[in-house]
């Protein structure tokens, strides 16, 4: 049980203030906290330092040009008069006016509101949002320095939600095992911050009020029972909700496996069919590259560094306002630099690298919701669609893909981009055209615009955040 109050307390016991220089702006007199504008000037104030309990000289209270302030009668040693003055002066004034802004919750350490799980892909899965709004609070049977237990409160009171402590801050913060003792306790708590309250605000007694008894920005729940049990019951859910999507997803990996499983066995049953016929194919090999001799002839030339430096340059004279006006398009400064860099193999697509990633990214991923999914190979086709490709090159990269995998042996790496027809040296220096996209997207990735949805099968992508850049009027393309 609390015990019942004494007289207001005329001493503080906390450090100075990092203000040590500060004027006293009140002084004590008969249990009331008096500003130096309501006393008589000089010694006849009759006042009472709150830190030391000196007497007290008010001065300057006619001045026109300096605030009025109190001093000591004596050059007292008195490290402590503003803040325990301050600290009584707002105990008063929340007493006198029997009201308080109690402010909202909105989270704490280690309660980020929502709260956010993991699923077993290393999705983010959030709960119900706990909304927790300030309100204005009528405030009764209000008791100063009330001890409860082991600990004082500054201020009891009851709000009609029940008990209310509130703590006043002027030097020091309520420490962490006093917290947690009030939480465990199930008691509310909220504490008002002055530490840094200007000295004008202080000195001004509406300012002083609205900041003690009303700045949302200077009060915080250090208990709130009601909110953080609500967000507990959301984690709970969270946590069933969560265990739910974790089977639905392991369903899903034994059903892709399955379904994987199920095309190794196709693979090996065409392996087998392959090198029962192989004496026939080999005889055949002549036959199946005499088409692309041409091709193969000219590779060297089409992959050299000399033609590819010479194409960027003629592709970024052309495209430079393309360029501009789509990059132009895009909020997010992270994404405006990766999309105007060069990745392996990017001018594959006939324009400037920078021209197809601002302008993939503009279809794909800006003004989408968060969750939108996509594939890489669509993309990497909407690319070469809308902006072509080398022929020639795609050509023979067609055949190695659409054969990739008959071409391999059991033992060797079925995905593996070859032709039977070709040498490995001919196969070799082939481009790949999903290659610069799956670079561009995995560039993305890594800045956390998108992210990898593995549970929606191999290739497919997740935007993680919209990036709008103006309501859901994202640059589209068809």
């Amino acid at each position: 049980m609390c015990q019942q109050p004494s007289v207001l307390p005329t001493t503080s016991s906390g450090p100075p203030h990092s203000g040590t220089s500060l004027k006293v702006p009140f002084g004590v007199r008969e249990g009331k906290v008096l500003r130096p504008e309501q006393v008589q000037p000089g010694l006849a104030c009759r006042c009472l330092c709150p830190g030391c309990g000196t007497s007290l000289v008010a001065k300057a209270r006619n001045s026109q040009h300096r605030r009025p302030y109190f001093a000591h009668m004596a050059d007292a040693e008195c490290r402590a008069g503003y803040e325990t003055a301050l600290h009584l002066k707002a105990k008063e004034l929340i007493a006198q006016h029997a009201r308080l802004w109690l402010p909202s919750w909105d989270g704490e350490e280690g309660m980020a509101n929502p709260p956010a799980l993991s699923d077993d892909e290393g999705e983010i899965v959030a709960g119900d949002r706990i909304h927790f709004p300030s309100r204005e609070a009528a405030l009764s049977d209000i008791r100063l320095e009330v001890r409860c237990g082991d600990y004082v409160p500054d201020i009891i009171a009851n709000d009609g939600a029940g008990e209310l402590l509130i703590e006043i801050r002027v030097s020091h913060a309520v420490d962490e095992v006093k917290r947690r003792r009030i939480q465990s306790e199930g008691r509310r708590l909220v504490e008002i911050d002055l530490s840094r309250l200007d000295q004008n605000v202080v000195a001004d007694e509406d300012q002083l009020r609205h900041a003690v008894l009303e700045d949302p920005k200077l009060r915080v729940w250090l208990s709130c029972p009601e909110a953080t049990d609500a967000w507990r019951e959301s984690l709970r859910a969270l946590k069933v909700a969560l265990d739910r999507r974790n089977k639905d997803l392991a369903l899903k990996r034994a059903e892709l496996q399955a379904a994987e499983n199920a095309r190794q066995i196709a693979d090996d049953r065409a392996i087998a069919e392959e090198e029962a016929g192989r004496a026939n194919r080999d005889g055949s090999r002549d036959q199946a590259w005499a088409p692309h001799w041409s091709a193969l002839s000219a590779l060297p030339e089409l992959i050299s560094l000399e033609r590819i430096e010479l194409l960027l340059q003629e592709y970024a004279a052309r495209d430079r306002a393309e360029i501009a006006r789509l990059v132009a398009e895009i909020p997010d400064a992270a994404v405006r630099n990766e999309v105007q860099l060069i990745g392996p193999n990017g001018w594959l697509y006939t324009v400037h690298p920078a021209y197809w990633q601002s302008a993939l990214y503009c279809h794909f991923a800006l003004g989408r919701s968060p969750g939108h999914q996509f594939n890489s190979r669509d993309a990497a086709r909407w690319v070469m669609t809308k902006f072509g490709k080398e022929e020639p090159l795609y050509t023979l990269f067609r055949m190695q893909y659409a054969l990739r995998r008959r071409s391999a042996s059991v033992s060797a790496n079925k995905r593996k981009a070859t032709f039977r027809a070709f040498t490995d040296m001919e196969n070799q220096p082939i481009p790949n055209f999903y290659g610069p996209v799956n670079n561009f997207l995995d560039r993305l990735v890594h800045l956390g615009v998108i992210g990898r949805a593995r549970s929606a099968g191999a290739g497919t992508y997740s935007v993680c955040r919209s990036n709008q850049s103006g309501g859901e009027n994202g640059v589209r393309f068809t």
